[in-house]
């Protein structure tokens, strides 16, 4: 399957992806309600265990799938080498498990990733059972008070903060064509502070996967170009700010009668 690969970013992962502790909690507990009666479930893209670990903690049975194999060995560190869940390094879009063999089937993070993203979709439906649910998180959705200058800037650069694959829920509903009833999950909100230079540092070390793809002297002169535009409006570049964010999930409940695609 075509997309991003983070083993690259396997190091850094926790650091700069990890939840804040309560919004954790309160995804987990969401996700929780949704699994009970519905296991074993299957994370796709489980990458360091961000939200299979705390789900596993609360009893639910998992296994975890990820196509870069640092990212798993990262999830085995951060266990000792007591892994609480089964691992499987393959590609979303072609699956190494059985016919209807999940309850649930979750992505966090994963879909907006991957251009491919109907045939993960529907290899994640080959392997779920009638009656069970997808549950995806696109990510998204946190705008500083300056994204959209710097956004302009990058682009007036050739840099492009481009997301390949599908980041609405109604994208994928449109493609199920009737096999599956979107419901949306109680919605988390959360927030962090930032601040401009946080933001820079990141493009320039190349943090992001969006960023991958562009060369190191490219990503530098975009940088320089933010900086000036905030000299020029007297923006401080470490003044950190609050940001508002809400995670969201999305339930895709299958039909009962939902014949998996051969």
């Amino acid at each position: 399957m075509e997309g991003a690969s983070f083993d690259r970013a396997a190091d850094l992962y926790d650091r700069t992806r990890a939840l804040p502790p309560e919004a954790s909690e309160a995804v987990t507990a969401v996700l929780v309600e949704e699994l009970v009666g519905r296991q074993p479930a299957l994370e796709v893209g489980v990458g360091t265990g961000r939200i299979a670990h705390p789900l596993r903690q609360r009893g639910m049975e998992l296994v975890g799938i990820d196509v870069a194999p640092a990212m798993l060995e990262r999830l085995a560190a951060k266990s000792k080498g007591r892994v609480s869940l089964p691992l499987v390094v393959g590609d979303a879009a072609q699956l190494p498990l059985a016919h209807c063999c999940f309850g649930a089937v979750l992505f966090s993070h994963v879909l907006h990733l991957l251009p491919g993203w109907k045939a993960v979709v529907d290899e994640a439906i080959r392997v779920t059972r009638p009656g069970g649910v997808l549950l995806v998180d696109f990510g998204g959705g946190a705008v500083a008070p300056w994204s959209e200058q710097t956004d302009e800037i990058l682009r007036q650069h050739g840099v492009l903060h481009e997301r390949p694959g599908v980041s609405d829920a109604v994208d994928i509903e449109s493609h199920l064509a009737g096999r599956a009833r979107l419901r949306p999950l109680e919605p988390v909100p959360t927030g962090f502070t930032r601040s401009l230079a946080m933001d820079i540092r990141d493009w320039e070390n190349q943090i992001h996967s969006w960023t991958w793809s562009y060369p190191a002297e490219q990503l530098a002169e975009a940088c320089r170009g933010v900086q000036t535009w905030a000299e020029v409006e007297g923006l401080p570049l470490n003044r950190q700010v609050k940001i508002e964010w809400v995670i969201q999930w999305w339930a895709f409940d299958l039909q009962p009668s939902e014949t998996p695609r051969q």
